[in-house]
């Protein structure tokens, strides 16, 4: 088009760059480094809520990191204060020995009981954005654009 020598090239690898094969990679790059690092952040009671982080959809416009536990979003957030009804029963039940699921042990009651309880809230305790954003300061995404870059010359 252009009589400027090595025009059709510069327009090759420009347009290899701002490809979507090429942004979806650097999406994929982010998200495995943000579900790690998310994962060492987590705060462990159990662990279930650590494996239920995982990497969500990535295309040309972005990428995410999900983490698909039911009480994710309280974890991250926090919680502010709350009253607690029953939802299924005339009364809500607490004590007894119990598992660390929160469930009875075998032969073990409640001990306590009450129709409402105040719940005081609970203090945020992120992992996910912090583990967004460290993924972000730590991996090179440069490269991949060096990649494409190189591979259209």
């Amino acid at each position: 088009m252009s009589g400027l020598a090595g025009y059709e090239a510069l327009v090759a690898r420009i347009e290899a760059v701002d490809s979507t094969k090429t942004l979806v990679a650097i999406g994929r790059r982010w998200q495995l480094r943000a579900v790690r690092e998310a994962k060492l952040l987590v705060p462990r009671k159990t662990g279930n809520l650590g494996r239920t982080i995982h990497a969500g959809e990535a295309d040309a416009f972005g990428a995410s990191v999900i983490a698909s536990a039911a009480y994710a979003r309280w974890v991250e957030e926090g919680t502010r204060a709350h009253i607690i009804r029953p939802v299924r029963a005339s009364a809500l039940a607490w004590g007894g020995a119990r598992r660390l699921s929160g469930t009875l042990r075998a032969g073990s009651a409640p001990e306590s009981f009450a129709r409402s309880v105040n719940h005081p809230g609970t203090r945020a305790q992120p992992y996910l954005r912090p583990g967004a954003i460290i993924a972000l300061k730590h991996e090179d995404l440069a490269e991949e654009y060096v990649l494409a870059w190189n591979a259209a010359a």
